[in-house]
């Protein structure tokens, strides 16, 4: 003999989907970033374009540490900020570690690109005032680009929640070495 379930009620059933629908919204409108991440965020970037553009520029092993010391200073805000997020809300976001914080959004990506080539440019002419400009609106339009995507995940979260997978930003890495090498090596 089967049994038979009740039928839900069809208003029961619209409303229980509403507060399934609603549940992303109500998490994300809860979530706080760190107190001064995009300022931070900007700043760490604006010190590795000015790094990277110096020591490309140098094609010399003091140039390669100042390069990596503006590396590291960025890699070390990114995760100190990856942390307090989570410390401060108890969840991983996805698509905020790549998105905000390693930029692979459209806006920080496109401004970065311009301001290291601008930066890069403008040391191996040696007008580092065009190098501290280039790298303060590369900071700037990053630190932006990270507050755009903030903003969309919080409206859309379901929409904005990807990521870039951990294999892509491998082979981004990768592709970002052998531009360097490259550029040593032809310079």
């Amino acid at each position: 003999m089967e049994s038979m379930q009740p039928q839900p009620d069809p208003d029961e059933a619209r409303s229980l989907l509403s507060v399934a629908d609603q549940s992303p919204r109500r998490l994300t409108a809860d979530l706080r970033l760190p107190t001064g991440l995009h300022p931070l965020l900007g700043v760490a970037v604006a010190l590795q374009i000015g790094t990277a553009a110096y020591g490309i520029a140098q094609q010399t092993a003091a140039g390669l540490a100042v390069l990596l010391a503006g590396l590291a200073v960025f890699l070390l805000v990114a995760a100190v900020s990856l942390h307090r997020f989570r410390r401060i809300n108890g969840v991983r976001v996805d698509g905020l570690a790549s998105q905000v914080l390693l930029g692979t959004n459209a806006t920080s990506s496109v401004v970065y690109l311009a301001a290291l080539a601008a930066a890069t440019w403008a040391a191996f002419e040696s007008v580092w005032w065009v190098v501290a400009v280039a790298a303060v609106v590369g900071g700037a339009g990053y630190a932006l680009g990270a507050r755009q995507w903030w903003h969309a995940y919080r409206g859309d979260p379901v929409a904005h929640a990807g990521g870039v997978s951990p294999r892509m930003l491998a082979a981004l890495a990768v592709l970002a070495c052998l531009g360097l090498a490259a550029l040593l090596v032809v310079g």
